[in-house]
């Protein structure tokens, strides 16, 4: 079965191929109509299997057993409280990703929605706001779960789809007839069945002479006037049509002369994270910078720090910080394990153990970790009893876990 990366076509004219070579053909009226569309031809369920190579029976039991398709695990959130996560499997997950890169990537999303689309994001969705006096921040809940697959059909169907099609694909894609947290469609799928949303709430925040955007299920409106608690009444009305609920506790009315934030980013006087998150960051910056090595994570969040930074440039805060990140970077990156031949090694590891031990996944297998490190399987075994033994760890998954903390 082929991977994600395998094929990105300009065009769709293999699959019209593949569709001639079957018996009976593939009209050219129908090969237009798709074009047309600029969408995959999938004229029947059965197409789908051929272009992806795999049996047709793979998709019937994925659709008459999903729930065995899926890995489904609880994610403890920031407030304390567990979210769901219901994450395909390989071949499941293969299957949704085609359906991501070559149908629901195609189609066209609204220029005020930032989240789940290529090349816009929280900071971008942040500057459409940039220069306002006052913002209303709503937040939709259980966004995923609360579509349905009944609006997942419809979706395949609004595209073009015949409703044998637009039922395979929205089951391919749902778990227990919702949108599942955890899938590669879900973000892509919510953005085209809140559409309508979008354009209801853009009307009625350009009557009320306000800006409205989006970015997954944060709702943002902002104006130069005060925003007054009857639009809030119609936001709430036009959500609750749409079939969602909004988080109550999650509203919140700002004004310039308080902090007015938009998808954790101030736009006041200028784009940049709150005075906490910079507060917190120059601590632990500064934390780093005594330590004597730094960890993979560690050396990862440096990096992330000069990466964000460099979406602030007006902030002079966020440029100090991405200064002093560069700085332990050059100065400490040859400490860490895979960035140097003699990194600094704690509990007594050599570099080949510790090579071994930052190479372990819950799923990996000696024979593929000596692929990767270019020795024997009995050579990577051996490596990691001695590994366990140093650091204290009597499984693999305890390894891992150490590994991943002071590696």
């Amino acid at each position: 079965m082929p991977t994600r990366s395998y094929y990105f076509p300009k065009d769709f004219d293999h699959l019209e191929e593949i569709l001639r070579a079957e018996q009976g053909g593939f009209p050219d009226e129908e090969a237009a109509r798709f074009r047309d569309l600029g969408l995959p031809p999938i004229p029947t369920a059965g197409a789908l299997p051929l272009f992806l190579g795999i049996s047709p029976k793979t998709i019937f039991s994925i659709r008459r057993r999903p729930r065995k398709h899926y890995r489904s695990f609880p994610l403890k959130k920031k407030d304390g409280s567990k979210r769901d996560i219901d994450t395909p499997r390989t071949y499941l997950k293969v299957i949704q990703w085609w359906i991501l890169d070559n149908v629901l990537n195609h189609v066209e999303i609204a220029e005020n929605v930032f989240g789940f689309v290529a090349g816009r994001s929280a900071v971008k969705n942040a500057e459409y706001h940039f220069g306002a006096k006052h913002v209303l921040n709503v937040d939709i809940r259980q966004f995923f779960p609360s579509i349905t697959i009944e609006q997942v059909r419809e979706i395949f169907v609004s595209l073009g789809y015949t409703e044998d099609v637009a039922n395979m694909l929205a089951e391919l894609c749902c778990l227990d007839g919702r949108v599942p947290q955890g899938a590669p469609t879900s973000p892509a799928i919510a953005n085209l069945v809140l559409r309508g949303l979008d354009e209801q709430l853009s009307r009625l925040a350009d009557e009320a002479g306000h800006r409205y955007s989006r970015y997954a299920d944060d709702l943002t409106f902002s104006s130069q006037e005060r925003i007054e608690a009857d639009f809030l009444d119609q936001v709430q009305q036009a959500v609750e049509q749409a079939g969602f609920e909004l988080k109550p506790e999650k509203t919140r009315f700002s004004g310039f002369e308080g902090r007015m934030e938009v998808t954790g980013v101030v736009i006041n006087d200028k784009l940049q994270p709150p005075r906490a998150w910079r507060k917190r960051t120059r601590a632990k910056i500064h934390k780093l910078g005594l330590a004597p090595r730094l960890t993979r994570q560690q050396l990862s969040f440096l990096h992330g720090i000069v990466g964000m930074a460099a979406q602030f440039k007006d902030s002079a805060q966020m440029q100090r910080l991405s200064a002093e990140a560069t700085v332990l970077i050059e100065a400490k990156s040859h400490t860490v394990v895979g960035n140097s031949k003699q990194p600094t090694l704690p509990n007594g590891l050599t570099v080949r153990q510790a090579e071994a031990l930052a190479m372990l996944g819950p799923k990996r297998t000696n024979l593929e970790l000596a692929a990767r490190l270019g020795t024997t399987e009995a050579g990577i075994k051996k490596r990691l009893q001695e590994a366990f033994r140093k650091i204290d760890a009597t499984d693999r998954i305890a390894a891992h876990r150490w590994a991943k903390k002071h590696l």
